[in-house]
């Protein structure tokens, strides 16, 4: 038996009818790519010290060398995305506002620039160069850090600092700043850069009054 595999040939009117509905469909799709937002990146950068100590390098001044061993944040902040906080439980994370580096990895290194301009010339070690003999380490923990829905910013959590070669902290300190005013996303960048600065001024001052 032999078994036809002919395909009808659609007719003139409803072959037009299904070449309109998909440059209709194609015509849609490229207006809603033309009218999306373009995606905005962000930074957040180091704040200068209101009084550097950095007059002298740290083998005339004693200080121990120094470097932000890891910053560590909370699962809510480990993405690209900038999250805000919003009413209630709700978080708001922008798929069209995003930093431009892992979150953890540029608050580590923004806060070991503001700890280069706070500190004696020298003390701090660069976090991907091979520490000298000595060196301590500052860990950050975060509990939070972002703008809620009034636009106040919040960093907090708990730093510490332990000696060469030991597991166990000589200091541990914990710190809650606020900042407000931070109506859209370039606004809670700048106040986050701010309150990163008040973290390294502690840190700074700590570690000078260890020496």
């Amino acid at each position: 038996m032999k078994i036809s595999t002919t395909i009808p040939a659609l007719s003139a009117p409803r072959a037009s009818s299904v070449i309109a509905t998909a440059l209709t469909a194609a015509v849609i799709g490229l207006a809603a790519c033309a009218s999306s937002p373009p995606t905005q990146f962000y930074s957040l950068t180091p704040v200068s010290a209101q009084n550097p100590a950095t007059q002298s390098d740290s083998a005339t001044s004693g200080a121990m060398p120094l470097r932000v061993a890891a910053v560590h944040i909370p699962p809510t902040l480990d993405r690209r995305e900038v999250v805000r906080r919003g009413a209630g439980d709700r978080l708001e994370i922008s798929g069209d506002h995003r930093w431009g580096a892992p979150f953890d990895e540029m608050l580590q290194h923004v806060l070991t620039q503001d700890l280069v301009d706070r500190l004696p010339s020298g003390t701090i070690v660069l976090p991907s160069s091979p520490p000298p003999s000595g060196t301590a380490s500052v860990v950050v923990d975060l509990l939070q850090f972002q703008s809620d829905a009034g636009g106040a910013v919040v960093l907090q959590g708990s730093w510490s600092l332990l000696p060469s070669g030991q597991s166990s902290p000589a200091l541990v300190r914990d710190f809650r700043y606020e900042d407000s005013g931070a109506q859209n996303f370039e606004d809670q960048a700048a106040a986050m850069s701010r309150l990163l600065g008040r973290l390294a001024d502690d840190i700074a001052s700590r570690a000078l009054a260890k020496h």
